[in-house]
């Protein structure tokens, strides 16, 4: 096989194009014999041409390009106007991800910790842990820690910060001995790469049968690939409004004040005490666990615990009882304090950030488009995690109405409707499932078929019931016990559920569908026998997990990883500027008067749903589509359209979340730019 090694350095992440210190690149014809080149590249055209006809020769010739990060390298190419996505690519990076998914072998043990060697051990299962206490320390995934795993071999990591920290430093020019420190080190890196690749194959040679190890190659290739296809849309960015971002950020201490005044407001008990000498309000947090003892005696036993064996108020430690996301019942404490701390959470982006760490602002370009790490395959599922701190659709829901494209462009957001229900309906081929689906109303469906709600009975006139039918579903699916499941539907619809109707539901829901509920705890069997379990892209969770949920779960949510990857490549290869993915959604920029785009994107998106799936199941794999646009050319009234195609689709002047308008209403003041509020 033809492989080419090859490393970039860089600066100016943020910006569409990056600024190209060096390249260095090796490559073989037989694996035994290399051929090196390196070019110092920052502010030399000459140089960077050179590099770019050597790539397009060894691309010409069929050649497999290999790295440690395909994402960076790919950004890279797109600086010297090459298109990544037609380049074949492996990702070593990603390549590790796999390897160590719930494979404690390689995992764990002997690891690369802040440079310098250390045993590691699996951790409790969250579960089973207190706050604060001690886990094992995992190594971060990176060139070092995999050459220690994989190669034994020690990197100098004191060296590797001081010459990334010179490069990010972004001077004019480099001396001579800059220069030749900076090649040496770009030299190291590559060095181990096709040692590194070799292991890590025969990692996966003892790990899977030959059946597997047929198609290897190809699932590596399509990972390398979807990394290529990430840098792009990172390189793309998503617009915001720039204005009231900064207003928004310069608020933060006042958006925070005005929840704790809110929250103080709805309750006897003021949680927040305010503080004269800082100006601030305090959580009285002694008090408020005495509070909790008060209100919630029923669930104190079952109550997440520090270290010193006090209530946890921690967001993990509400959470567990008040699993709000996007609406915060009032008067009801618990959710009004996951709301506190959520948005609390959310908030510490927009706030300069500590010694050594990140904020908001550090992924925000020069064009005012935000270009965020997506963190692909961090799921033990294989979905992209990306960090938060950058993605502001990751924080409260009434905060993504500063995601704005500027005038003359509009964003399109497409959402797959029930996306995981039908997926498990499919897999499962649960013919009751796909019923359920087809009716339009999967929980409506499940009441009726329960005989619980009437046949002839709607919506409307049932809500209240559907909505504990639509708890029950959410939950159950995704193997929820009857003690959680009580407390779900008592949150979900603010009346009292006891564990007793809790365990009914579940055996309704068994019964109803039979077929998803054995074919689930077959999944987990084949599981523990085959010690994998394999996603229809080639993703691989190994046998060291000893969770039977998250195992049970893994095939649908990794089903609906694989297709969101697919979409993206329809997508891309279709023209679309795809800005990000987030869960099972996808959007894209167009301009805001060629509504055609959002056809694509939905013909992208349907067919990348019914790929994974056979033929005798593609008449039933068809996942409903929800389209949402938004533009600052659009009326301020929120209508809906149709599309050329004939698909209904909502129109928004402003992206705002129903779920969280009133949040958004509340806080919209804060959003306004200093010229805004002179016209006022």
């Amino acid at each position: 096989m033809k492989y080419c090694y090859l490393d970039f350095e860089y600066n100016q992440t943020t910006h569409p194009k990056l600024n190209l210190v060096s390249l260095s690149i090796t490559w073989s014809y037989d694996k035994k014999n290399f051929n090196r080149e390196e070019f110092w590249l920052h502010k030399n055209k000459k140089s960077q041409d050179k590099a770019r006809g050597l790539i397009h020769n060894l691309y010409v010739e069929g050649f497999i390009f290999i790295s440690y990060a395909v994402t960076a390298e790919a950004r890279a190419f797109i600086s010297l106007d090459l298109d990544p996505t037609i380049f074949k690519w492996i990702d070593l990076f990603i390549e590790h991800r796999c390897l160590t998914n719930h494979n404690w072998k390689l995992q764990y043990g002997k690891q690369l910790i802040d440079g310098k060697p250390k045993n590691t051990f699996p951790p409790k299962p969250k579960w089973e842990r207190k706050e604060g206490e001690a886990t094992s320390q995992e190594a971060i995934q990176s060139l070092a820690t995999a050459c220690f795993k994989f190669l034994d071999v020690i990197i100098d990591s004191k060296e590797k910060d001081e010459v990334r920290d010179l490069i990010l430093s972004e001077p004019e020019e480099f001396t001579e001995e800059q220069k030749n420190r900076i090649l040496r080190y770009n030299r190291s890196d590559i060095k181990h790469l096709p040692n590194l690749f070799n292991r890590m194959v025969s990692e996966y040679r003892k790990l899977l049968p030959p059946k597997e190890l047929k198609t290897l190659k190809k699932e590596m290739l399509w990972r390398g690939e979807f990394a290529a296809r990430t840098a792009v849309m990172e390189a793309v960015g998503y617009p915001i409004d720039i204005g009231k971002t900064k207003s928004f950020s310069s608020s933060v201490p006042l958006i925070l004040r005005e929840i704790q005044q809110d929250i103080n407001s709805q309750f006897d008990f003021k949680p927040f005490k305010f503080d004269i000498l800082s100006e601030k309000f305090k959580w009285r947090q002694k008090e408020t666990r005495l509070h909790l003892k008060k209100i919630y005696p029923d669930l104190i036993s079952d109550w997440m615990v520090t270290k010193t064996k006090e209530l946890s108020l921690s967001l993990d430690g509400f959470a567990k009882f008040f699993s709000y996301r996007h609406d915060y019942p009032r008067n009801n404490f618990g959710a009004q304090m996951v709301r506190y701390l959520k948005t609390k959470q959310s908030l510490n982006g927009f706030l300069p950030p500590k010694k050594g760490g990140t904020s908001f602002w550090n992924y925000v370009g020069p064009d005012f488009r935000v270009r965020p790490y997506f963190n692909i395959y961090r799921a033990q599922s294989s979905r992209s995690q990306p960090a938060a701190t950058g993605f502001i659709f990751l924080k409260a829901a009434w905060m993504r109405a500063l995601v704005s494209p500027s005038p003359g462009r509009a964003i399109c957001g497409v959402d797959w409707v029930s996306q995981e229900f039908l997926i498990a309906a499919l897999r499962s081929e649960d013919k009751n499932m796909l019923k359920a689906y087809e009716s339009g109303d999967v929980y409506l469906w499940f009441g009726k078929a329960t005989g619980r709600i009437p046949q002839e009975g709607t919506k409307k006139e049932y809500k209240a019931l559907r909505d504990r039918f639509k708890s029950s579903v959410l939950g159950i699916q995704y193997l929820m016990g009857a003690p959680s499941l009580a407390k779900k539907i008592t949150n979900d619809t603010g009346e009292y559920c006891s564990e007793h109707e809790a365990a009914e539901f579940i055996d309704l829901f068994n019964e109803t569908f039979s077929d998803f509920y054995m074919w689930r705890e077959d999944q987990i069997r084949e599981y523990e026998i085959k010690k994998y379990l394999k996603l229809a892209d080639g993703w691989y969770m190994f046998g060291d997990n000893q969770n039977f949920r998250s195992v049970a779960n893994c095939p649908v949510q990794g089903t609906g990883g694989a297709i969101m990857r697919k979409s993206v490549q329809l997508a891309q290869d279709r023209g679309l500027d795809v800005i990000k993915t987030l869960h099972d959604a996808l959007y894209i920029e167009f301009d805001s008067n060629d509504l055609s785009k959002v056809d694509e994107l939905c013909e992208c998106m349907d067919e990348g749903f019914r790929f994974y799936f056979p033929e005798h199941l593609q008449r039933f794999a068809l996942c409903r589509l929800e389209p949402n646009i938004w533009s600052p050319d659009y009326p301020s009234e929120d209508i809906e359209i149709t599309t050329p195609s004939g698909r209904i689709c909502k129109k928004q002047q402003i992206y705002v979340d129903e779920r969280s308008l009133s949040e958004y209403k509340r806080f919209q003041n804060y959003f306004s730019t200093l010229e805004d509020i002179s016209e006022l």
